[in-house]
């Protein structure tokens, strides 16, 4: 687990770099929890958007054992709204070693405990997204 202060200076720094600063940047799964959120903003760090991609509350287990990506290039894909048509990219799908229904759940539990403080924290910025809906709605 890398600590947080390390994060928001890997981030500070990466988003220091002219590309990032030329055409914008995009973070995904950062911050997880306030104390993240705090140390970006004291970083300098305000982005003009934030997007959430929720999912309902009782997510069914079975949506876990759903998942599957390719290594090289990583894609993920969903049984059931985004699954490859080409057999090649079939072939090559792998399950995530870690998406078990308790893996998955323990994560959950930790999004929505943490989700109302950065919720309280990018409210002016932030749109929340319906994700439990086929890829080409989202």
């Amino acid at each position: 687990k890398i600590p947080n202060a390390l994060w928001a200076n890997l981030i500070q720094e990466r988003l220091s770099n002219v590309d990032c600063i030329k055409q914008g940047w995009i973070l995904e799964g950062f911050p997880e929890n306030q104390e993240q959120a705090w140390m970006l903003q004291s970083s300098g760090i305000f982005p003009r958007h934030v997007e959430v991609l929720n999912l309902i509350l009782n997510w069914r287990p079975v949506k876990s054992c759903s998942w599957f990506l390719t290594l090289f290039p990583v894609e993920v894909f969903h049984t059931t709204f985004d699954w490859p048509s080409d057999p090649l990219v079939q072939q090559r799908l792998v399950k995530p070693e870690d998406l078990s229904e308790q893996e998955v759940s323990k994560k959950l539990l930790e999004y929505h405990r943490n989700f109302p403080e950065i919720f309280h924290i990018y409210q002016k910025v932030l749109k929340s997204i319906n994700a439990d809906q086929p890829s080409v709605d989202i």
